[in-house]
């Protein structure tokens, strides 16, 4: 019998036989949380169905109900998980449970109806996430030796908060030896290079780490907010060895460190080297959480390869990083159409906050410390970043235009990560006037490096945006 109705039939008994868990996993995996001394059903909503343990068959989180997620829950091989539209699932504060997906899940909300995962309480403030963040959810990694090209993960319209809470010897990260116990998490986890994920109009708040982690896989990342990120580092979009794909049209808000780092460092014999297309983007108050030279908007790395274009960087640490060990060869990264402005960190003697100093510069010999010179400078960054003068031409303004939001709140950036100084970006407008100098600024003729490689999942055909002249995620009013 599917789960689904099953779990339909529990739900009528709720209030009088109590909260279901359906599982079969043993007492020990139940209790597996940072802390086993409180009662595992402690701030379960009323007449929330609970949920967790192995599943061997698939489960169907049906509209009109909500969910408590006490547990691991852990969809084994061959499985589905699917989680209809405006379900809500309340996560325990308590036991830093995860969802782990080495089959499917297929979570398609909308806008009238979106899905919802959070904390019932003990919700944390802006960034002092600690116990009570949970583990997110978890493409499970592939056998060594095998491969899971069937493995997908699709979300429309899906909110994710508090999750990346810190790991323990249960955590999908430890067991596959990419953090310790203890070590803040992520939102999202995914790593298999021959599986999909595709996530559209989701939003992912409150991520203890990284919000989205990609040690390899295919990608198609459309529409989605990434809002406060981390606390002293970590990244809106993390993309690692294997991983191809696109990310476009998205906001990434207050990213400790980054709203999108790329490398392509450890990849083994099966990965394709790490290849994304970056473009229309909107990063705003990125980088400041971060100590020293690190974190803003874009930081591309260690014979990673890809496109950025036209993206919206406003009071970010610094601007586009091209690290020296970037694959620069020929056209394989291309940096153009990017708009900047606002606060920004320059207190080095090369480059400015818009072009950090620690990256490629565009100066020939003793002068540049990359090693890429003047031609190849040029011909990666193709001479439309507003802060230079002139194309070709080694000098730059910090007299850069505001790029007109519709509404938008231009302070200090919060260094410290204090609370009380944390800005609500949901009351601000991210769309440009019909005036803003970023209409237009962009490019639309620029090739994208790889095609589409998410057409579709499950049942969803995906629909890759085209770039936009107009530089951003949100486009003109």
């Amino acid at each position: 019998m599917k789960r689904n109705l099953l779990l339909r039939l529990l739900a009528l008994t709720m209030l009088v036989s109590g909260a279901f868990f359906a599982t079969s996993c043993n007492k020990e995996e139940v209790e597996s949380g940072n802390d086993t001394d409180r009662p595992i059903n402690e701030g379960q909503p009323e007449g929330s169905i609970r949920i967790g343990g192995n599943m061997e068959e698939d489960l169907t989180l049906e509209k009109g109900n909500e969910y408590w997620l006490e547990a691991n829950l852990n969809m084994r091989p061959g499985t589905t998980l699917t989680i209809e539209e405006g379900v809500t699932v309340w996560v325990s504060p308590y036991n830093n449970p995860e969802i782990v997906i080495h089959g499917n899940m297929f979570a398609w909300g909308t806008e009238a109806a979106p899905i919802l995962f959070t904390l019932p309480e003990a919700q944390p403030e802006f960034f002092q996430y600690g116990t009570v963040n949970w583990g997110g959810i978890n493409g499970a990694e592939v056998p060594e030796g095998s491969e899971r090209p069937d493995q997908e993960i699709g979300m429309t319209y899906v909110t994710i908060q508090y999750a990346g809470g810190p790991m323990n010897e249960n955590s999908e990260a430890v067991r596959v030896d990419k953090l310790e116990p203890g070590e803040l998490g992520y939102s999202v986890f995914f790593n298999n290079n021959k599986g999909k994920l595709y996530m559209e109009n989701c939003t992912v708040e409150h991520s203890g780490g990284d919000a989205i982690y990609i040690e390899r896989g295919q990608i198609a990342l459309f529409h989605n907010t990434v809002a406060y990120a981390g606390t002293t580092e970590d990244e809106a979009f993390n993309f690692k060895q294997g991983t191809v794909g696109d990310c476009g049209f998205n906001l990434m808000y207050s990213a400790a460190t980054n709203g999108i780092k790329i490398n392509n460092s450890k990849p083994t014999g099966s990965d394709s080297q790490t290849n994304v297309n970056m473009y229309n983007n909107t990063m705003a108050y990125c980088g400041w959480r971060r100590d020293g030279e690190r974190g803003g908007s874009i930081n591309i790395e260690k014979n990673a390869k890809g496109r950025i274009l036209n993206n919206l960087i406003v009071n970010s640490k610094f601007g586009t990083k091209v690290d020296p060990s970037t694959d620069i060869a020929g056209e394989n990264t291309i940096v153009k159409g990017n708009y900047y402005f606002g606060h920004v960190e320059s207190n080095a003697t090369q480059g400015n906050g818009y072009l950090p100093h620690h990256g490629i510069q565009p100066y020939d010999g003793e002068e540049d410390d990359t090693h890429v010179g003047h031609e190849t400078f040029w011909r990666v960054f193709k001479g439309t970043c507003n802060f230079f003068t002139e194309a070709g031409v080694n000098e730059w303004t910090d007299e850069l235009e505001d790029p007109q939001f519709a509404e938008f709140a231009d302070v200090t950036p919060n260094v410290d990560g204090t609370p009380s100084q944390e800005l609500d970006y949901k009351q601000m407008d991210f769309r440009l006037k019909s005036t803003s100098p970023g209409v237009d600024f962009g490019t639309d003729d620029e090739t994208l490096l790889i095609p589409q490689v998410v057409t579709q999942v499950g049942e969803v055909t995906v629909n890759r945006p085209q770039p936009s002249a107009t530089v951003g995620a949100f486009g003109s009013n």
